[in-house]
């Protein structure tokens, strides 16, 4: 689809930008309900857990009650995503690996005009050292924090890709309309400055492009969720890099670059392990969509 033709769709349903309007909205008062939620119980697992499952809950809550969506597909979708799973898992690991590393350039790029020392991976690395323990310091914290974030995640999956898709998408050459206004609504959610809000954008991007490709909410999941965890973990692995203390680079840039050199040895095992079951690594027409 030529631009000016996307362009001419979007005015044509020039009811789907109020529709984005109204669910940002509503995706900030979602955001300030959790953050009450937080304040409320004053203890960092539990209230989060409690937040990300009442995320869950008004998502669906949102879907059903404006837009009237039937949440029964969605089951038979997981049903059939373990049809070319491998295909799909390459897919979606490529993809991610593409998001990461875009995700780098944009905080490099922000770091490179607002070089806050605050922001930087030496700053980081001091108050790792002088900082005392964790608040999840013990097994029962990490099970939590493992469990909410995997809530968290398929809430937004659930609503962003799955709900949006069905909102958006009418027809065929509605699905560059749905990868677009879900990204700039899933960038308004997770804004605090403009570089997190463009980083999000883009992560949200390859996420539409995963589910459309793959036509299962599954791998948009997996890919969100593996991005999480090891952003997550980062942090832990920080004062391992003790001799870049003095080194020009945003924290930002250190945890996303972290984990795309995580997801590119998956994606080299997982390439590999294909290569070595069935002679190829993908298919000629999983090639010819990529």
């Amino acid at each position: 689809m030529k631009i000016d033709n996307f362009i001419k769709k979007i005015i044509n349903r020039s009811e789907y930008v109020f529709i984005s309007i109204g669910l940002s909205f509503i995706c900030f008062l979602i955001l300030l309900l959790t953050d009450v939620i937080q304040i409320f119980l004053g203890m960092p697992s539990l209230g989060k857990f409690i937040a990300a499952t009442t995320v869950l809950i008004s998502f669906i809550l949102v879907g059903k009650i404006f837009f009237n969506i039937h949440y029964s597909g969605l089951f038979e979708e997981i049903k059939l995503s373990k049809y070319n799973c491998m295909d799909n898992l390459l897919i979606t690991l490529f993809c991610s690996l593409v998001a990461a590393f875009t995700s780098v350039l944009i905080y490099q790029i922000d770091f490179m005009i607002n070089p806050d020392v605050t922001k930087s991976i030496g700053y980081f690395i001091e108050k790792i050292n002088n900082a005392g323990d964790s608040y999840m310091n013990n097994p029962v914290d990490v099970l939590i924090f493992i469990i909410w974030v995997a809530i968290a995640v398929a809430a937004e999956e659930i609503f962003f890709r799955y709900t949006l898709y069905k909102v958006f998408v009418k027809e065929k050459e509605d699905v560059k309309i749905f990868i677009i206004l879900s990204s700039i609504i899933f960038g308004l959610y997770h804004f605090t400055s403009i570089a997190r809000f463009f980083a999000s954008l883009t992560m949200s991007i390859f996420l539409g492009i995963i589910y459309v490709m793959t036509k299962k909410l599954v791998y948009s999941f997996i890919a969100h969720l593996l991005w999480d965890y090891f952003v997550s973990i980062s942090g832990s692995f920080m004062g391992y890099f003790e001799h870049f203390n003095n080194v020009n680079i945003g924290i930002h840039v250190f945890i996303c670059g972290f984990t795309e050199v995580i997801i590119l040895c998956l994606l080299i095992l997982l390439s590999g392990y294909a290569y070595f079951k069935r002679g190829y690594i993908l298919p000629l027409k999983v090639r010819n969509k990529i």
